[in-house]
């Protein structure tokens, strides 16, 4: 039953972001600050189907512990779409609250977003 409802969620979560985000970017009409929100949903949706597509498999066939090499690939790759998808978000504030200026702001950010994913990266991660 666990399988069946996951894999069901799942699907309708990601074709649901993903479309929405689409749909965003096409009718945007040049306004950036929701054609950013529409590139977050899509970074999300993509990014978390890595990870969600081989749990649905996973649950729906032999088990999780039959998947364990690629659902750690897929969370590695999710976090660092998560990564991605803030780095947006910043984006997003500065656009929204018509921010100007505070490179030094910006570059933290930026610095602090590739340690984030160097971390990431490390074998202790598995």
């Amino acid at each position: 039953m666990q399988a069946v409802a996951e894999t069901l969620f799942d699907a309708v979560y990601l074709i649901s972001v993903v479309t929405i985000g689409v749909l965003m970017i096409r009718h945007s009409g040049g306004t950036r600050q929701f054609r950013l929100f529409g590139w977050m949903a899509v970074v999300l949706g993509a990014g978390d189907a890595f990870h969600l597509v081989p749990r649905a498999l996973a649950l729906c066939t032999t088990g999780l512990a039959d998947y364990t090499a690629l659902l750690g690939l897929g969370k590695w790759i999710t976090s660092i779409t998560m990564t991605v998808f803030y780095l947006l978000l910043y984006h997003v504030w500065r656009q929204r609250y018509r921010v100007t200026g505070r490179r030094g702001l910006t570059a933290a950010v930026y610095s602090l977003a590739g340690i984030r994913i160097a971390l990431c990266m490390m074998p202790q991660n598995q």
